[in-house]
């Protein structure tokens, strides 16, 4: 299966103009169609559209909001800007001025289309006149058709619904042409289920019965069997399809596929979990800064030395394990790094989590993006306590061998003079 959508605007609208067949359509309902980009903005209008407002596209695209009846338009702009804010299927009910300046109720369902990233690029929105389609005896069977099958085909997921128990009766070309399996194999209340990876059946059906026991929107992440017998992962969501009684009377419901997505996120965590094993495996208390040099994460072994939590160092909290004496020493160094955007390094003692001060040398790199810009900081402190103890013995010992080479030498200076003294008291006698 092929879940990058490639479509232009005009030709998902000729798909679907051309997907009306006769059991989708009623004479004098046509299917109003539209396309915007994930803005919102309108990218093409069908001619049943242009026809009913008597817009020319650009004017749509100017005073579309202006067909809105008036008490209409802060709630639909409210709906349409949640949905496009969620990236999420819509359906809602509004009315609309046609070119007679009569306003009909009409039922608009928008439906949004991912690229290869699995980001919304664009909503395909079909608007159906409701005052019609209840005139007419096959209104139900156009609710139906109208709000999902004309646009399953079009859109890049696996298709499906189900009737309010859960029970599927519908699913796309797509789910045919990636499982393998006939529309008559794949109707039914479980056939969906094996499909599963066995390790995602459990939450799949805990998540979905959840889902059909509260009328709530369903997502889950699960990985799907195809055809040739691997499973990729998918993004499974469903919303219920309401009647005016606020009855649930389907579930109409996508699978997107996001198995590139997932394996590159799997590979990021499992990056991070090298990382932090490795940083938590090194004998110095590590650390990470963001740009402005705000502290964001340390390895479990500063936790451990400080005895702190993580909230409690987060951001310049670091200050609080510092030395009096040495803390505004230490900030201004850091932050003179910060401004030049260098390398930074200093001495000074941190404080254990018994109390005791120990020595560190610490050191800090900036990470830089491809374009130069500091994105982060990585530093490290490594405790010098042993070694600056004995710096500070060898001193004292070098001291003291000075003071006494000194004072031997002043004994030696004072015997030398002591013997000329007595050789010249000698020769004098002499």
């Amino acid at each position: 299966m092929a879940p990058a959508y490639s479509d232009t605007p005009e030709d998902l609208a000729s798909k679907a103009e051309g997907n009306n067949t006769p059991n989708q359509t009623v004479p004098g309902a046509p299917v109003l169609l539209s396309v915007t980009d994930v803005t919102g903005k309108l990218l093409y209008a069908s001619a049943h559209l242009l026809r009913f407002t008597g817009f020319s596209l650009e004017q749509l695209r100017a005073e579309g909001l202006s067909l809105v009846h008036p008490e209409d338009q802060v709630r639909v702009a409210a709906q349409i800007q949640a949905a496009l804010t969620a990236g999420q299927a819509y359906q809602l009910e509004q009315r609309l001025r046609r070119h007679d300046g009569q306003y009909r109720l009409m039922r608009s369902s928008g439906y949004p289309q991912l690229n290869e990233a699995g980001r919304v690029q664009e909503w395909v929105i079909s608007t159906m006149d409701v005052e019609e389609l209840r005139d007419t005896k096959a209104a139900g069977e156009i609710n139906s058709a109208t709000d999902f099958s004309f646009l399953a085909e079009l859109i890049p997921q696996l298709v499906w619904t189900t009737d309010p128990t859960g029970f599927h009766t519908y699913f796309n070309q797509r789910w045919t042409d990636y499982t393998g399996y006939t529309l008559a194999d794949s109707i039914g209340p479980d056939m969906w289920n094996n499909l599963l990876h066995p390790d995602d059946r459990q939450l799949a059906r805990r998540v979905w019965g959840h889902s059909l026991a509260t009328g709530e929107f369903y997502e889950i992440e699960y990985r799907f069997k195809s055809r040739e017998g691997d499973y990729r992962w998918f993004l499974g969501q469903a919303l219920p399809v309401r009647n005016e009684a606020n009855e649930i009377v389907k579930w109409f419901g996508t699978c997107t596929d996001i198995h590139d997505q997932k394996m590159q996120q799997l590979a990021l965590r499992k990056r991070e979990q090298d990382f932090t094993t490795l940083a938590n495996a090194i004998p110095q208390l590590a650390w990470m800064a963001d740009e402005t040099g705000s502290l964001f994460w340390y390895n479990d072994r500063w936790f451990r030395f400080t005895g702190t939590t993580h909230e409690q160092m987060m951001g310049w909290g670091w200050q609080s394990v510092q030395h009096p004496d040495y803390v505004e020493q230490v900030t201004t160094g850091w932050k003179q790094a910060l401004s030049n955007g260098e390398k930074w390094e200093d001495t000074f003692p941190l404080r254990r989590h018994d109390g005791e001060f120990r020595w560190f040398l610490s050191r800090a790199l900036p990470v830089r993006d491809e374009e130069g810009r500091i994105v982060r900081w990585c530093g490290t402190n490594t405790d010098i306590t042993d070694q600056k103890q004995l710096q500070e013995q060898l001193e004292r010992a070098y001291s003291d061998l000075e003071a006494k080479v000194m004072f031997r030498t002043l004994d030696l200076e004072r015997e030398v003079q002591e013997l000329r003294q007595r050789l010249g008291d000698k020769t004098v006698n002499e």
